[in-house]
Formats: structure tokens, sequence, C-alpha cells
């Protein structure tokens, strides 16, 4: 169970039995009743929130009254400790598999619980009384006395039964043991990554955050993540965050492997032969069992570019005979795919560029596509040498295009897709991670050199691309940690340090990064993005061995720590 929170305490979203189904609640509020008055403690006016170090445990203090929240575990239960003084009032509005309508519920002395088809929710606490009322649009909730500390318990089942057989298990623990067992598992999945030794101020803690939220997006069952919490499930604002985009992945399983996340790695590495079409091509996004989820796009040909990428970068890691054999299919499909999209004059066929607004012939796709096709050569030396030649050739010849026809002599620099000048931070792809050309090379610095001139530096921010207008167009975490990520790869330590003491400076209080930034440093839109804190795990250790260098540059030199 994904449990996201507001900066009062109100629960926003229960996602369960996945991290990318429900969210399940309309509402569900805490509230003090004190002389016939009742107080909702997300209005309260005084308020101050945090994580206990280094857990995935959050803190609320709302004026006189603490809330403790955190989800068991392995179970999908969240406990929540509320101390003050009144009668705790839990009112719940459940919205069960995005419907408010067929939701019977049953009240039974001190719980409640809400339930449609396959999804029971149960709501409870020692000593209370739980009400409910309304039928086929059901509420309810709980009441107790309160004086020092209460706790509430909410649990998911597939049947009501199990619902209530969860919570009472839960109520029937130490609130203390839960607690510490939380702390433990938390410290054990901190403890299974590589550290940091030596980092700028601030990185360390940053980075041990950035581990457990990538933890929390990344669904137990399948091994795939998430883009973020969704947060726009009516697709008012966006095409929605919580879903499973395979270039993302890509990246997050690159991630992973500089952070010495094996589990999570091997899991997304698996994951991702099942999201496969059977033509080989990966599509815009999926649902986190595999499932195809709802697109704009036709197809988005750097996510398959990324994916072989990130397959022979897991190689280079882990040197995993067993994990690499089985995704050797997978990657041949992909390549053959691939082979088919390469236009006559070397660069591939129309497609969505990396921010899905356009259709065109990009160069971030075409660096896509030749690091994947330079991957599946390299694989399969090891399992179909036959194969090599053809995909080496063909790489090579969108090498060769990309440096022909989308280098600009009267620009100065290269474009981000055929007869597009507009500056774009994704001509960053041409270099890192890809190297589909020389990242130290002249032509590959007085583009980097025009990106800054217009879109901004590691030290004060960078935009996607000039005149970008979504969510506000304000500056983008990850485009930040990419231009530093090109400094490490042509030898700028500097850079890259600038780079990660900005991803500290516009965190959230909570450690969070966000998808953009205000001019302000406040964080817009989307909070955590998952890609933000990859970008951040990447940044923050040596660079991969699948990354090649530009001329005088030597990445793994130049991390922030060794091994």
């Amino acid at each position: 169970m994904l449990a996201t929170l507001s900066a009062r305490a109100r629960v926003e979203g229960l996602f369960w039995p996945s991290v990318d189904r429900g969210p399940h609640l309309g509402e569900l509020r805490l509230g003090i009743e004190r002389e016939g008055k009742l107080d909702w403690l997300d209005e309260a006016a005084e308020v101050e929130q945090s994580y206990l170090q280094d857990t995935n445990v959050l803190i609320t203090r709302l004026g006189d009254v603490e809330v403790v929240d955190f989800v068991h575990e392995l179970e999908p239960v969240l406990i929540r400790r509320v101390t003050g003084e009144g009668r705790l009032v839990v009112q719940c509005r459940p919205d069960l598999d995005g419907s408010t309508r067929l939701i019977g519920a049953s009240v039974e002395g001190n719980r409640v619980v809400f339930y449609r088809r396959d999804v029971a929710l149960a709501i409870g606490a020692l000593d209370a009384e739980a009400f409910s009322h309304g039928f086929g649009s059901a509420e309810g909730g709980i009441a107790s006395p309160l004086s020092g500390p209460a706790v509430v318990v909410v649990a998911f089942g597939a049947s009501s039964r199990e619902a209530v057989a969860r919570l009472d298990a839960a109520l029937q623990q130490d609130f203390a043991e839960l607690l510490a067992s939380r702390r433990r598992h938390d410290a054990a999945r901190l403890e299974s990554a590589a550290p940091l030794v030596a980092a700028p101020e601030g990185l360390a803690a940053l980075y041990r955050r950035t581990l457990l939220v990538l933890d929390l997006l990344s669904d137990r069952r399948s091994g795939a993540v998430i883009a973020a919490p969704e947060l726009d499930a009516d697709f008012e604002h966006s095409g929605g965050y919580g879903f499973v985009w395979g270039r993302d992945l890509a990246f997050i399983v690159l991630a992973f492997l500089a952070a010495r996340r094996t589990d999570l790695a091997g899991r997304a590495l698996r994951w991702l032969p099942c999201a496969q079409e059977p033509e080989g091509l990966w599509l815009q996004r999926h649902w986190t069992d595999g499932s195809l989820a709802p697109s704009w796009c036709k197809h988005q040909l750097d996510e398959t570019g990324a994916i072989l990428f990130a397959y022979e970068a897991a190689w280079r890691e882990l040197g995993d005979e067993r994990l690499d054999a089985d995704l050797w299919p997978s990657a041949r499909r992909g390549a053959e795919f691939l082979l088919g999209t390469i236009e006559e004059d070397g660069i591939p066929c129309a497609t969505a560029d990396l921010w899905e607004e356009r259709d065109g012939r990009h160069a971030f796709t075409a660096a896509a596509v030749y690091g994947g096709l330079r991957a599946a050569a390299a694989m399969a030396r090891r399992h179909e040498p036959h194969l090599s030649d053809s995909y080496e050739a063909s790489a090579d010849v969108v090498r060769e295009a990309i440096e022909r026809e989308l280098w600009s002599d009267f620009h100065g620099r290269y474009l981000r897709s055929l007869g597009d000048p507009i500056l774009d931070v994704s001509l960053l792809g041409l270099a890192w991670p890809f190297a589909a050309v020389d990242p130290g090379g002249e032509r590959m610095r007085a583009t980097v050199a025009a990106l800054q001139a217009e879109l901004g530096d590691v030290e004060h921010g960078v935009t996607r691309y000039a005149g970008d207008t979504y969510a506000g167009g304000n500056d983008w975490v990850l485009a930040a940690l990419w231009l530093g990520l090109w400094c490490r790869q042509v030898g700028d330590t500097t850079g890259l340090e600038r780079s990660l003491e900005y991803a500290v400076r516009v965190q959230t209080s909570l450690g969070l990064l966000p998808e953009q930034v205000t001019g302000g440093g406040e964080p817009a839109w989307v909070v955590p993005l998952a890609w933000s804190h990859a970008m951040l795990l990447l940044a923050s250790r040596p660079e991969l061995d699948a990354v090649p260098a530009g001329q005088g540059g030597t990445p793994a030199a130049v991390g922030l720590e060794g091994g």
C-alpha cells in the first residue's frame, strides 16, 4: 500500500493492492471535538511536519496535536497515532476503485468497513465507537475519547473479513513495537544500498531519502516503478502520473545499479519484457501489471532504445549470467524493431519526442536508438554473435546521420529535431548517457554552451526548452542534474557538484524532489517525481561503466566516492 498525505496529515490517497490502483479515498479526515466544537486538523493554522530520521514514518504537529503516520512494512495497513486532548473523530468518505457509488458499509463495535467488489477498507481504534450512514454512497468513521495517544488503523483486504482481520491484528499489537519494526525495515533497506562517503553538505541525507522514496514508488508485486503517486486521476491538468514509463524506468534502473540496489534493479528489469509489444517495441506507458495504459502517442522510440541500453548496463554492473540470458530474447526483439525504424537518411522515423508533445524526428530519439543498438550488439556477442555486426553497423549509420543531419553550421550546434532549432535540454542525451556524439567534442560543448545561455545552468536551474509552458514552464530538477551528469562525463567535477548542491537547495522540507521548481525556489507540480530522484542517485554515485566519457573525461574517477 502506498499512502499519500498532505502537509496537514490529511490522507489524500491509499493505493492498493498496487501502487497504481485506487486511490480509494474521497476523504479521510481527523478532527478533535472540544466543548462541543469540532476542529478538523487539516485546517490547523500551526503546522510542523517531518520524517522520523531516515524512515518512512511521518510526524505532523498541528498546534497541540501530534499525528504519527506509517504503513506497515508487510501488510496493507496504515497506522496513525494521534496524541492530544478531547474527542477524536475520524471521518471517511471512500472512493473505492474510483467510484463513490455501490459501496456497502457495516459497523461493528469499534470499526467500520466499506466494501465494493474486491476492495474492502476497514477503519478502527481501541475504545472507539463506529458509525456510518448512507446507502450505495456510504460515509462513516469512528469516534473515541482522546486523553494522550490513540492509535487509529486503516486496513485493506479483498473482502470485509480480510480487511477486519488485518485491522484487528494491528490493533492487538503494541504501537511502539510496530514503529520499531518499521524503523528496522527502513534501516535494512538503506544498509542494502551503497552509501555516500564524501558529499556536499546535505547531500547524504537527500541521498538516503531518495532511496526510501524509490522504495515506496516500486510496486512490490511486479517490480515496476511508477513516475509519481497519482495526483491528477481525472486528467484535469495532465495525462496522469501514476503509471510506468519504459524510458523513466530505464533511467531508474540505471540509478538502482549506481546505488547498488540490485534487488530493485533486477525486479524492474524482469518486468520490462512483460510490457513489450510482440513487434519488439515498448509503447508509451503501462500499468504496473504490464498491461497497456491510456496513451496519447502512437509510440516513443526513445523508450525502446533506453531500455536496451539499461539491459546492457545491468550486465556490466552485475555480471548476472542468468538475468542477461533471460533479457536477451527481449533485447533481440527490441533491436530488430529498431532496425526497421531507421530511414534512408539514417535518422529514425517520426515519433513522439521525449516530452510527449511533438511528433518529429528527434535528436534524443536518434541517440537512444544508437545507444540501444550498441547495447544489443554487445549482448548479441554473448548470445548470438552472428547478429552483432548488423546491430553495430546500424548504430554507426545513426551516429553518422546525427552528425550530418542534426548538426547545424548556421546555428553552430545540434538541433533538437530535423528542421527545429529550438533549444531543448533533451539534446544532452546525445552525450549522456548514450554518447552518440563525443561528449567532450567541440560540437557537443558548443551545444551545451547554447543550452546554458538560454535555458539556465547547474547553479540556478534549467528549463526543459525555450518557450515551455507546461505546469508553469518552470525549471526541472532532472534537467539541472542531467547537465551535471554531462559535466562529470567531460571531467568537470565543479559542475557536477553544483548540480547536486542545487538539488539539495530545492528539495522540499521533507527531502522530496519535485518535477519543477519556481523562480523563487519553491516546489511546483508533482512531488516527488521518481525521475528526479533517479537522476540524484546517478549524479551522487560514481559513473556507470556503460556510460562513455568525453575527451579527457574520466567519469569513474570523478564520482563523489569510490566503490
